[in-house]
């Protein structure tokens, strides 16, 4: 992909004057034919996405029940003097059924959206990302978790969830690069202000503004894809994706603790998968998440395809079908975390599901051949799984398997993970067109009952797979958080490529 020419377009919301939002002809009338069993193969019996399914090992619940008041206000999140973060969502919104779709209420969807984005990223006046990288005391609005060298120093501005914001205003220019020029230019920002040059005149990923270490674990390598994605393939993003990549790769390459990255945190005993973390040398309660496999398998799947590496592509395979096998649940939904098929993470978390989404469609870009029917076969039933615990807005609950409450809210990031993960995959034509309508259910149902003028409301802020619930915490359910808006301009990018 050339991006060069449209790459010098001038940046961001300092250009003079608006721009006119896309509206994206949908082939609605399809859409309304699609079977109420959406996501079915011919032949395949037909069941309706919201049924709750009968003997999973989880709890089960009805995922349309409709969510009550919450018993206690949660704590204001403390303010950063120099930007402003995302506040808590007092209570949840409500969530009535979706009903019926119509070409005004997708089109009116689809320009509240792009209102959204913009105003969150190449028309706001703070999130302007030379400046903030540049500078200690400035972060991005949605950015709560703000680290910075001294506190976190393994994960700054190199931070995963800004890197998913970032892929996903890069996969909007894709989506139309003659007008969509501003996204590419902003991306770049955010790159190019983490790149530093030597005396030499070489370049590298700055260790103080970047914040990247060897040492950490999977979470620091997820901008990397995004620096491969915006390369030609032959500049200075690519050498460093080089040098990345050899972190990850090189049986020989030690890292800047001593040791070797492919050698000492992967096991032939979890598919050749990565340890989620190898800070400190100690593995986590269970070695492969759902979040690291998106953080790693996408940036290695696409460079090894760039570079020809056959043995790392083999790798992918190997380690997706880890997955597919050990932490999918008999009641169709993957678990979070899992060392074995029987030390698993009991919880199956949306957002951890949704990464796991993102990471196959994504890799599967990159696949061989020989791969893709196996992993077609794989997203196919990742898909239906999920299916069946579609609430009737057309949101996933932040549990995916439980009914829906205070505390267990239709949750943002995961459905918008959804949303580009079926459209991605019915663009490609990996899944069958009848799986579009979910889709653009969810959207549509984030539109108009999650977005308002206070912002993109409902997105968990973090939760780990340690074992316990720590996923229904009031508090955590904040409104332009991150790793949910990210998510949602993602799944914003692949429905301005419905025609």
């Amino acid at each position: 992909m050339n991006k060069s020419e449209q790459g010098k377009t001038e940046k961001r919301g300092r250009l003079a004057g608006g721009r006119k939002n896309i509206f994206v002809p949908l082939l609605l009338a399809a859409l309304l034919m699609l079977s109420a069993g959406c996501g079915k193969q011919e032949g395949e019996p037909s069941a309706e996405p919201t049924v709750q399914p009968q003997g999973t090992q989880e709890p089960a619940g009805q995922p349309t029940i409709q969510p009550q008041e919450p018993t206690a206000q949660p704590q204001p999140t403390p303010q950063s003097t120099a930007r402003p973060t995302a506040q808590p969502t007092a209570q949840p919104t409500p969530e009535p059924e979706l009903g019926e779709l119509t070409q005004e209420r997708i089109g009116a969807a689809m320009e509240k959206s792009r209102k959204y984005i913009d105003d969150l990223t190449v028309n706001s006046k703070v999130n302007v990302p030379a400046q903030v990288v540049a500078d200690d005391r400035q972060f991005f609005t949605w950015d709560n978790e703000k680290r910075r060298p001294g506190a976190k120093p393994y994960l700054f501005e190199w931070s995963y969830y800004n890197g998913v914001v970032m892929e996903g205003l890069l996969r909007i220019y894709e989506a139309d690069p003659e007008k969509n020029g501003e996204y590419l230019a902003y991306v770049k920002e955010y790159l190019d202000a983490m790149i530093e040059t030597d005396s030499e005149g070489q370049k590298t990923l700055s260790g103080s503004r970047a914040g990247y270490v060897d040492y950490h674990g999977a979470d620091c390598y997820k901008t990397a894809a995004l620096m491969l994605y915006a390369s030609d393939g032959s500049d200075d993003y690519m050498k460093i994706c080089g040098e990345l990549y050899r972190d990850l790769t090189d049986a020989a390459h030690a890292n800047t603790n001593g040791h070797i990255i492919s050698a000492e945190y992967t096991e032939e005993a979890l598919g050749h998968n990565y340890w989620h973390s190898w800070s400190g040398d100690k593995s986590p309660k269970y070695k492969v998440w759902l979040d690291g496999i998106y953080m790693l398998q996408p940036f290695i799947a696409n460079y090894a395809a760039r570079t020809a590496d056959t043995a790392q592509l083999a790798l992918v395979q190997e380690r997706l079908d880890w997955v597919a096998e050990k932490l999918l649940a008999p009641n169709g939904l993957y678990y979070h975390a899992a060392n074995s098929a029987d030390d698993v993470c009991r919880f199956h978390w949306t957002r951890a599901i949704g990464w796991y989404g993102m990471a196959m469609v994504d890799a599967m870009e990159a696949m061989p051949d020989e791969y893709m029917e196996e992993r077609k076969t794989a997203l196919k039933t990742f898909v239906d799984g999920m299916l069946k615990y579609q609430d009737k807005s057309g949101l996933w609950a932040n549990l995916a398997d439980q009914k829906v409450t205070a505390t267990n809210r239709l949750e943002v990031s995961g459905t918008s993970m959804m949303v580009y993960t079926i459209l991605k995959g019915v663009r490609n034509g990996w899944l069958d067109e009848s799986y579009r309508e979910a889709a653009v259910k969810a959207f549509v149902g984030m539109a108009e009952f999650k977005l308002d003028e206070q912002g993109l409301h409902d997105i968990y802020f973090k939760a780990s797979a340690s074992g316990t619930n720590n996923y229904e915490k009031i508090s955590d359910y904040l409104t332009d958080e991150g790793k949910g808006s990210g998510p949602f301009i993602l799944a914003y990018s692949e429905m301005l490529r419905m025609e």
